[in-house]
């Protein structure tokens, strides 16, 4: 038989603790020096009952007032619960993903970090019993936190060990066994003016096993850049630096490739995961390679045309619809890139009758503005789809034409982002997403 490492994790204590916090809040009422009623927090000490007596029972403790009132709480018992026990062999294996750590300003980003398993072996179910003696000085003090103890166990209540979120122990139960109204079986020494009652609980608790910890190292996506020289002297090769051996090389080419090479059409507030014929897939399987989704799940969406550049990211969070190749998307506005041109509303110049009012700016789609037609009477000017036209003085002026910059500009009623890509206004991250240009963050 192999050796066991030495493992502790404080796991009994941690159970004691919790237990002296669920007993540390009961108060006496008492009377200070001016006359007034006032309550006293009565404390909680641990102490095995045999320890106590043994502090009791030395000579100087017998010179001592005892501090009165007071509890203490010490185990009695431990013994296996075979009513609790399940499958002893069980080993349950968990994917965690854990935040993004920026070293540089010592706190999480928004983007997923390291992934890790977690194999946690069946835990062993104990009964823990506890004694909680009662200290008082007089039967009204007894009775006020016999009152209010006992009615909270009926004949339980649950209590929570630990925050651990992968602690499937992390809940145990407290029940109220017996009660002893007068418990003179704890030697007071000569002091008889402590009277004592005893509480005993019976505690489901679980032992846990060391549980296994795996970071993940699978490889999500490859960047493979291709280039095409016609001599190899072309490449201008040096040895002393290898690092750099494409630097001066165009790319003609790049292959990404991704788990089944997948893409995603962000339309109204929805992600459609398909393939590259456009082909409609299952969310399940590709959320099954990373884990579950959960309120905190994201994705991803890069804005940039190139898949190294990061400078353009926008987030938002996911849910599951009835359609098992669509997603619920939410945005997070605050990830959109910042408009460059003020608000605007977009119309058909053919059919609306403008707001003449100082500031007020459309944005033209689906038909210009020609001159000698009822538009241009209306309008007293000329424009072109994707032009935007303001009122100032009187007037309609063309403010925005043509940019070979992008621009950036929000709707006044609907909200929605448009970018200038130099040729026109599109969704300013609607559309279409290739492989490695979309991420999913669970």
């Amino acid at each position: 038989m192999s050796n066991m490492d030495y493992f502790y994790d404080s796991q009994i204590r941690r159970y004691l603790l919790q237990l002296i916090r669920a007993f540390s809040f009961f108060e006496v009422q008492a009377t200070d020096s001016n006359g007034n009623t006032i309550q006293r927090r009565v404390p909680v000490r641990y102490a095995d009952p045999s320890r106590m007596v043994a502090q009791i029972m030395k000579g100087n403790s017998e010179n001592i007032l005892n501090s009165a009132p007071m509890m203490s709480l010490g185990i009695t018992a431990l013994k296996q619960d075979p009513t609790m026990r399940h499958a002893p062999g069980y080993v349950d294996r968990r994917q965690v993903a854990e935040r993004e750590y920026n070293a540089v300003t010592g706190a999480y980003t928004q983007n997923q970090g390291n992934l890790y398993t977690i194999e946690r072996h069946m835990p062993v179910p104990y009964i823990m019993t506890t004694q909680l003696d009662i200290w008082t000085t007089n039967t009204t003090n007894k009775l006020e936190l016999l009152e209010q103890l006992l009615v909270i166990f009926n004949p339980n209540i649950q209590i929570q060990s630990n925050d651990n979120p992968l602690d499937w122990t992390s809940v145990f139960e407290i029940e109220l066994t017996d009660v002893n109204w007068s418990n003179r079986g704890i030697p007071a020494g000569t002091d008889t003016t402590i009277e004592y009652a005893t509480l005993t609980f019976d505690n489901t608790v679980f032992i846990n096993p060391p549980a296994k910890v795996q970071r993940q190292k699978i490889i999500q996506q490859i960047v493979t850049n291709i280039h095409s020289v016609t001599d190899v002297q072309d490449l201008n090769f040096e040895f002393d630096r290898y690092y750099d051996f494409f630097a001066n090389i165009n790319e003609d080419s790049r292959l990404i490739v991704t788990p089944n090479d997948l893409e995603i059409i962000v339309s109204n507030g929805t992600l459609e995961l398909v393939n590259s014929a456009d082909e409609g897939q299952s969310w399940s399987d590709l959320i099954e390679m990373k884990g579950d989704i959960s309120s905190s799940s994201r994705v991803e969406l890069n804005l940039r045309n190139d898949i190294e550049d990061r400078s353009e990211l926008v987030y938002g969070t996911v849910a599951f619809t009835g359609d098992d190749t669509i997603l619920n998307f939410t945005v997070d506005t605050d990830t959109l890139p910042s408009d460059t041109l003020d608000p605007v509303r977009v119309i058909d110049p053919n059919n609306f009758t403008p707001d003449n009012t100082d500031g007020v700016r459309y944005l033209l789609v689906n038909n210009d503005i020609l001159a000698n037609t009822t538009a241009s009477n209306v309008w007293n000017t000329t424009a072109k789809v994707g032009n935007i036209l303001e009122y100032d003085s009187n007037t309609w002026s063309v403010a925005f034409t043509t940019s070979s910059n992008t621009e950036y500009v929000s709707s006044s009623i609907s909200g929605t982002q448009f970018k200038w890509t130099g040729s026109e206004w599109l969704d300013s991250y609607q559309g279409q997403y290739r492989a490695g240009y979309f991420r999913l963050i669970l």
